[in-house]
């Protein structure tokens, strides 16, 4: 058996001092927040060791806002001056981590777009990439300059080592972690499709409270969502796992209603709300689906350009319906 079994045990006394260090760091440090004082007023910052997951179906934004979380934290971590001993750390079992960096690196003078098609100006990336190599995001995951580099299959364990890795070799602990996405990490010994996702959920809550971070995870969402009437996931609609909504402690259905036929250049409603937003390519509805503790449901209709990970308060088109609601 490896570890201590004594370590899972908490007495009386135990609990009494852990729950108070525990209730006096909620008090005294923010949590991490979104950074969108609309979102910010309703979710309770996120804590080391909770999970939170973004569910939506392909291209609807999962790996952009974990990129702008990312973007969002490393900024915090230097503007308190602790880019030498903190940093974000993105795992990816989808993109590379050229990939990751490009949305990383993303600003009005070289969007992800134009990187990817070729046409950004190799010298300012040049000038750029000196700048950015101070930014403390890191990426745990395969990288297309290191093809054949043998490396180990990226389960938990393996990403946990990492991380202990970081700080062992570095010096560097990380405040927020952001897995890209649930269905993809591997679990070893298991066969079907379904054990294999519900495995990897709690492994990965298991991995917030033994690196005492908040991770922060990308969910597939199931075909049966482009059947409703407002494509939202909802808890349930995990794809290939049930237990995701019993497991995280946050979730986050997301949609972008220009990727959904019948809805260009609508108006729709947010929240009961009639007339709320106007579809167009930079709208993006997230909706709360779960918070563990409270009351988990509200929906905002949001501004969303993942070409420059931009992600804010939308205005919207009936301000005055929409506050007569609240």
């Amino acid at each position: 058996m490896k570890g201590d079994v004594r370590k899972l045990i908490h007495t009386p006394a135990d609990l009494a001092t852990e729950h108070l260090t525990w209730a006096t760091r909620n008090a005294t440090l923010p949590g991490m927040s979104w950074g969108i004082p609309i979102v910010d007023q309703y979710v309770i910052p996120m804590r080391p060791g909770d999970l939170v997951g973004l569910i939506g179906r392909p291209g609807h934004g999962k790996s952009s806002i974990l990129a702008y979380l990312a973007r969002t934290e490393a900024k915090r971590i230097t503007a308190r001056g602790a880019a030498q001993t903190e940093a974000v750390v993105y795992v990816t079992w989808e993109s590379s981590a050229e990939e990751l960096e490009n949305f990383f690196a993303a600003d009005d003078n070289a969007s992800a777009s134009d990187v990817a098609w070729g046409h950004a100006d190799l010298d300012y990336l040049t000038r750029k990439a000196v700048k950015r190599a101070s930014v403390p995001i890191w990426v745990i995951g395969h990288g297309i300059g290191r093809a054949a580099v043998d490396t180990p299959r990226m389960t938990v364990d393996v990403v946990y080592a990492a991380i202990e890795s970081m700080q062992a070799d570095y010096g560097v602990k990380p405040t927020l972690v952001l897995l890209d996405y649930i269905q993809l990490i591997p679990v070893a010994h298991a066969t079907e499709r379904v054990v294999q996702v519900t495995e990897a959920v709690i492994r990965a809550k298991e991995l917030a409270q033994r690196a005492a971070v908040p991770i922060v995870a990308g969910v597939q969402a199931s075909r049966e969502v482009d059947k409703y009437k407002q494509p939202v996931p909802e808890k349930a609609d995990a794809q290939w796992a049930s237990g995701i909504e019993q497991t995280v402690d946050k979730l986050f259905g997301l949609w972008r209603p220009c990727l959904s036929p019948g809805f260009e250049n609508a108006v729709i409603e947010i929240d009961g709300v009639p007339g709320t937003a106007q579809v167009n390519q930079r709208l993006l509805v997230m909706r709360m689906l779960k918070q563990r503790g409270e009351d988990g449901r509200r929906t905002w209709a949001l501004h969303f350009e993942p070409q420059y990970l931009k992600l804010c308060e939308l205005e919207r088109l009936h301000a005055d319906l929409w506050e007569a609601a609240l």
